[in-house]
């Protein structure tokens, strides 16, 4: 299958749980959270005229900058019909003002330099072609503006994560041969769907991929790393059991989730992506111009 089609359909299909698996809350605080991962990023408080969010998904970064006034005015788009309207609900809630348009990541529908701030979170390593994309994103850059690239995965990231989430389903398939459940008629087509949203994950980088990308691309590379550990290893493991487990859509074990995922971000801010070695943590950021 074309890997667009592709992503469009598992993303279609994950809007109504992805923010349940990745520990998204709309709440007063998403504008807080926002600004402060832009503002280790880029090293300094964001502010922009008009800002794009590009491959938004349900919106995190758009509703976020919004929020929080980092810009007068924030676009978002994504390749998923429905992710787009789950951003679209997710903005009314939060009461932020956000422009939604349906689009691809490397054929973006704006005019040349339109922003003075592009972000993208998790959006490179689903793209076919990322070059195509961030030349794209410089396009639409204004002269003198930022973009920054967040959390795309690294390789040794993925192999931590998958020993982690491997654990996780040998625990679940012995609690159910234990149980001795009769088969769900479902089971296989969930299991088939899973599998699909693992393959839509085209790629992996390192920090040096990224870079050289970049500039390929037209960018200045302001700086390229690492960063996480916990954090992410708790969004795999929560990614898995929400999907397998009714205990962990629960909403005692999402709250429960999202005080050790706040944990965990905030042993990486402090312990992580301070003392640990760059090899070790799962994702990318970069600041360009």
């Amino acid at each position: 299958m074309d890997p667009k089609r592709l992503n469009a359909l598992v993303h279609d299909r994950e809007a109504a749980s992805y923010d349940d698996r990745f520990l998204i809350s709309y709440d007063r605080g998403i504008g807080r959270e926002v600004k402060r991962e832009l503002s280790r990023a880029i090293g300094r408080p964001p502010r922009a005229s008009r800002a794009l969010d590009v491959a938004c998904g349900t919106g995190y970064l758009a509703i976020g900058m919004a929020s929080a006034g980092i810009a007068d005015r924030v676009e978002a788009c994504d390749l998923s019909v429905a992710m787009i309207e789950r951003t679209r609900e997710n903005a009314a809630r939060a009461g932020a003002a956000v422009g939604l348009t349906a689009a691809d990541a490397e054929r973006l529908p704006y005019a040349t330099d339109s922003f003075d701030l592009v972000v993208a979170r998790g959006a490179l390593h689903h793209l076919p072609d990322p070059l195509a994309a961030l030349v794209e994103w410089r396009r639409v850059l204004r002269p003198g503006g930022t973009a920054v690239v967040l959390a795309e995965p690294t390789r040794s990231g993925e192999r931590q994560v998958a020993a982690v989430v491997g654990l996780a389903v040998r625990a679940v398939e012995a609690r159910a041969r234990l149980a001795r459940r009769a088969p769900d008629p479902s089971e296989a087509e969930r299991k088939s769907w899973e599998i699909a949203s693992m393959a839509a994950n085209l790629r992996t980088f390192l920090p040096q991929e990224i870079a050289a990308l970049a500039e390929r691309a037209g960018f200045e590379v302001r700086s390229v790393g690492t960063a996480s550990l916990a954090w992410i290893l708790v969004l795999g493991l929560n990614y898995y059991l929400v999907g397998e487990t009714r205990i962990a859509r629960s909403r005692p074990a999402r709250g429960a989730a999202r005080v050790i995922a706040g944990g965990a971000a905030a042993f990486d801010r402090l312990v992580s992506d301070r003392v640990l070695p760059p090899a070790w943590r799962h994702t990318i950021r970069a600041v360009l111009r």
